[in-house]
């Protein structure tokens, strides 16, 4: 019995639809890659904004000013970047946010401020701390970054926790409003156009040392 073989022409087909399968599962393999990673990065991003709020939280709710320490500040410095709102806010905190365990005994500054990134169009949010409080330097701490892709960071004050001024410009020591509230409008991911809002809102003791 004569055994016949495959022709040229069914092999080509044959190629061409393997070709044009693999081509096809490649993109959805591709597509599918791309979502898992904007997920996760807009999950990492989400996570970033809660570290935030609890930070700068813990962070006011040790407000504490010592008696005789003329070097400490309490103020909020506003920028505008592109029509875009930056605010540096400065104060001096009792709790030491990144090691717990640390005793302290007296009080030390904390910065937040926001910063732009090298490639010029994105900025970063950094926090610093330090326990030699420089009033001629507020950020002369280790800057930590604690969220990127920041689109405007506003600190604003209020004495009834109603009534909000845009135009808050305290810079005198102690003279400090009940009622804080921290705006910071973001972008999820690097490549999203999508602006998300989150809104801390602090009432600090004010302790005194």
């Amino acid at each position: 019995m004569k055994r016949r073989g495959f022709t040229l022409v069914e092999l080509l087909i044959v190629i061409g639809l393997s070709g044009f399968i693999f081509t096809t599962l490649m993109a959805v393999y591709m597509q599918v890659k791309k979502l898992s990673y904007d997920q996760t990065r807009v999950a990492s991003q989400s996570a970033a904004v809660i570290d935030f709020g609890v930070a700068i939280s813990y962070d006011l709710e040790n407000l504490i000013f010592e008696k005789y320490n003329v070097r400490q500040v309490f103020s909020v410095e506003k920028e505008l970047h592109g029509g875009r709102r930056f605010d540096a806010f400065v104060f001096p905190s009792a709790a030491l946010n990144a090691n717990p365990s640390v005793l302290q005994a007296r009080s030390f500054m904390v910065s937040y401020f926001v910063e732009r990134n090298p490639n010029g169009q994105d900025y970063t949010l950094y926090r610093a701390e330090d326990m030699f409080i420089d009033y001629k330097n507020p950020f002369r701490g280790v800057a930590v970054p604690m969220l990127k892709f920041v689109d405007e960071f506003k600190v604003e004050g209020s004495n009834n926790g109603v009534d909000y001024e845009e135009t808050w410009d305290y810079k005198t020591r102690r003279q400090i409003p009940r009622y804080i509230k921290i705006t910071i409008r973001y972008r999820p991911s690097e490549f999203s156009n999508e602006i998300s809002e989150y809104v801390v809102d602090v009432r600090p003791p004010i302790l005194w040392n």
